[in-house]
């Protein structure tokens, strides 16, 4: 028995009387759905033409898994800038979603940094998790050649300077990363659903495909939620009304250690306290984007979301009106807790004792978006330096 057949029955296994009794019940009618009616998957396909004998083909591999998402994922080739495509230029770019020059190669050893992206399998040494930065670190297909450079030119040519549009270039970077991965996952989990469940028995399918119905749920509501929030910043630029957004821009009297570009989306304040998926209808989830540049060669992070969302204007206001020790643990907790597009100086890594690192791996390969995380210095105690300054733009 596989691994996963063997997770599908201890969960059946579980249930409770009543519980399989209505499985039971469900095996029952999905066996014995009309050949030509709608198949009890709901994917609109015949029964006969779908999971009639999909028990009868072959199982696919996890390698066989990894290498298709892998494939989805990097195959997705577009410019993200849609508000502007009249003047698109082609080709579409590999672009960075942390400045190359000015951040990457500064935390960088060798050419490589150290990073947990896409890793689903462990890792046993420092090769294991590095990443050349030219070719692999935070590139992402979503930009042409003419939108790559126009948007971002301000910040990637001259030294950062906290203004509110340098502060919207910096975020919309992360907000069309969020962007392009989630559109990717739509794909990613639409062929789950399409090919996972082949080779195994009804009863397996059955739990699945709900599982996977689950899953594309929340991939298509995420999808949703960062779609709203990259038209809304384009917004911003058409109408050059760049005060729609507010930015904390934190700088550290270091050079960098951790870089990152993404958005963060908190579920609990750092109180504990419930502030979003309330069960709301409609309700569309808002984040703040996190994105890392250099100002005077020291590290700074820029932290921005739209005005109009209070939920994420009180819950950093929470955060800020802490003490300088207390952000940087949120900060360097909240990278590795929320985000996967991050980057660490391998230096910085292979000096970690083997407990740090364990848990740093752990919080990082964690589903924390729906958890309580404790703010505490796992990270913050091994990351140099301290915040210098905090602006708010």
């Amino acid at each position: 028995m596989d691994d996963l057949s063997e997770r599908i029955s201890s969960m059946i296994r579980s249930f409770d009387e009543e519980t399989n009794y209505l499985f039971i019940q469900t095996i029952f009618h999905a066996f014995n759905t009309p050949l030509h009616d709608p198949c009890w998957c709901q994917s609109g396909k015949k029964y006969i033409k779908c999971h009639k004998k999909r028990h009868e083909l072959r199982k696919i591999s996890e390698g066989e898994m990894r290498k298709e998402l892998l494939n989805i994922f990097d195959s997705k080739k577009y410019c993200s800038a849609s508000f502007d495509n009249k003047n698109c230029k082609m080709p579409i770019k590999g672009a960075h979603t942390i400045q190359r020059g000015r951040v990457l190669s500064s935390i960088a050893k060798d050419g490589h940094v150290g990073s947990f992206y896409r890793n689903n399998s462990g890792f046993e040494n420092v090769r294991d998790i590095k990443l050349g930065v030219k070719k692999e670190a935070s590139i992402f297909y979503g930009f042409c050649d003419f939108h790559d450079t126009e948007l971002f030119k301000e910040i990637e040519l001259n030294e950062f300077i906290a203004s509110p549009e340098n502060c919207w270039a910096s975020s919309y970077r992360a907000i069309c990363h969020e962007y392009y991965q989630k559109k990717a996952a739509k794909k990613a989990v639409t062929w789950q659903i399409d090919n996972l469940d082949k080779g195994y028995k009804l009863s397996e399918q059955l739990i699945l495909q709900e599982q996977l119905m689950l899953l594309k749920r929340d991939v298509f509501k995420g999808f949703d939620d960062i779609l709203s929030i990259k038209e809304k910043y384009e917004q911003v630029r058409i109408s050059s009304n760049y005060h729609m957004i507010s930015s904390y821009v934190i700088v550290i009297n270091e050079p960098l250690s951790l870089a990152v570009c993404g958005t963060m989306s908190p579920y609990y304040d750092i109180n504990g306290v419930k502030i979003q998926n309330l069960g709301i209808s409609n309700y569309l989830f808002q984040h703040f984007a996190i994105s890392t540049v250099t100002v005077n060669g020291k590290g700074a992070y820029v932290i921005s979301y739209l005005k109009e969302h209070s939920v994420i204007k009180n819950y950093l206001s929470d955060v800020f009106a802490k003490s300088n020790d207390f952000i940087k643990s949120w900060l360097t907790k909240s990278i590795f807790a929320y985000s996967e597009n991050c980057f660490f100086n391998l230096d910085w890594w292979e000096e970690l004792s083997s407990d740090k690192k364990l848990s740093i791996y752990n919080l990082a390969m964690s589903e924390n978006y729906t958890k309580k995380i404790d703010i505490d210095d796992v990270v913050s105690s091994e990351v140099k330096g301290e915040i210098s300054s905090i602006d708010l733009i």
